[in-house]
């Protein structure tokens, strides 16, 4: 988990000769965290568990029988860090999950009791999708909504001085700014923005527009480049459609990567779409030393037709038999599974499971949550299935199943992980 629109933002404040420090509370790996508090061990490909303390519940969710935890870098050191700047301008705070808005006030709060005059701007998934709730909720003094291409206006605007450079291209001509670390487990990049596809539970076309990828060997260098400062292993792909476009994209970059010969891992943990798989992108991405692919499945039955025909059960089939047949075990390849979709059964993820063990491959079962002005979204709150103005607070992916009456109950969710994860072998409806 990596701020890389925060770090983009970094690489542009970089290119107009601002001074720029980070400050990545989710950073397991910052060093200085150690004098604050015990790191915890890495598991797997530089991952692991986060700093967690249990924290009141708010009275929102005194109906959740679970624990309410911050995660991440203890205040302590966040206040430590930002006594550490002299003067600052402005502070740029990025938001992810929009259901964890009450983590992003908190971060302000901190600024602001550190620099009460701060100037906070805020951006990130949920000042883009719910910009009017984080200009009232937050605490920032700017909500910014817009994508990367109008940051030089909003600079402008704050500073008064003229930054009349072009930022349209701002995916083509930046790297993130990954040289505001001091010390990482691994890597994330972007190779393309965007979505050609229209799934009535996703909002990433409407977020990043027409689907577009980054010059080759751009996307080279900037791997090259960080690899070496850090020493990493792992270098994780985040795009929502890596595989649009293969032909052109996708399998030159493979081919690149091979030539290179960089010695790392790479990861596909975005769910890549199952049927753009063919034998000679199974083969490269072998040689390529991938070691993570994860398949983006949702549901099986009507609703994969219903939700934008993006894939169906034979594909993962096929896609399953392909990447195997190079040699990945199953354990590389996991499916994403949704569970408590609009309409969707018991049966239908039961199914789905079925058909990722006919496969050999393993499942990872994500819980669903609406997202504003998506299909899904729209049709749930017209037919007053979803109020319109809930907080997003409560459509945590965890807490939807305690209220949410138009979906699954917590313990049909429960008995589905169960399955999943192969603590029972048989339901009952």
């Amino acid at each position: 988990m990596k701020p890389v629109g925060l770090l983009y933002v970094g690489s542009v404040l970089l290119h107009y000769g601002f001074d720029v420090t980070l400050i990545d509370l989710l950073n397991r790996h910052d060093p200085k965290i150690a004098s604050f508090v015990k790191p915890k061990p890495d598991k797997q490909y530089g991952t692991g568990k986060f700093h967690t303390v249990e924290i009141s519940k708010p009275p929102q969710l005194s109906f959740v029988p679970r624990k309410y935890k911050r995660y991440g870098a203890p205040e302590e050191f966040f206040i430590h860090e930002l006594k550490g700047i002299e003067k600052p301008d402005a502070f740029f705070v990025t938001s992810s999950m929009t259901y964890w808005w009450p983590g992003v006030r908190q971060t302000i709060e901190v600024i602001k009791r550190v620099f009460p005059n701060a100037l906070v701007v805020l951006g990130g998934v949920y000042a883009r999708i719910y910009p009017d709730h984080a200009r009232l909720h937050s605490g920032a003094n700017i909500v910014y909504s817009a994508d990367l291409s109008q940051l030089n206006t909003l600079l402008s605007d704050l500073f008064g001085e003229s930054f009349d450079d072009d930022l349209s291209d701002w995916f083509e001509r930046f790297d993130p700014a990954y040289e505001l670390y001091d010390r990482l487990g691994y890597l994330v990049f972007f190779t393309s923005l965007g979505c050609v596809y229209n799934c009535s539970y996703c909002l990433t076309p409407k977020l990043y527009g027409k689907w577009v990828y980054r010059d080759h060997e751009r996307i080279l260098r900037m791997i090259r480049k960080y690899v070496h400062i850090f020493n990493v292993k792992d270098v994780v792909f985040f795009d929502d459609a890596a595989l649009i476009d293969k032909e052109n994209h996708f399998k030159p970059l493979l081919r690149k990567l091979i030539r290179a010969n960089l010695g790392v891992r790479y990861h596909l943990p975005n769910g890549i779409h199952a049927r753009l798989i063919d034998e000679e992108l199974a083969w490269l991405l072998k040689q390529a030393n991938f070691v993570t692919i994860k398949l983006g499945y949702e549901t099986s039955g009507p609703l994969q037709n219903k939700t934008g025909g993006k894939v169906q059960d034979e594909d993962i089939l096929r896609a399953a038999q392909m990447l195997r047949s190079v040699g990945f075990t199953s354990s590389e390849i996991q499916a994403y599974i949704m569970v408590n979709m609009p309409g969707q059964t018991e049966q239908d993820v039961m199914n789905a499971i079925e058909t990722c063990r006919k496969a050999g491959i393993s499942i990872s079962l994500n819980e669903y949550t609406p997202i504003p002005n998506t299909t899904d979204w729209l049709e749930l709150t017209s037919a007053g299935m979803l109020p319109a103005d809930v907080d997003p607070f409560l459509l945590n992916n965890t807490v939807l199943p305690y209220w949410w009456k138009a979906g699954m109950d917590v313990a049909t969710v429960q008995r589905l992980k169960d399955l999943a994860h192969g603590r029972t072998s048989t339901l009952r409806s």
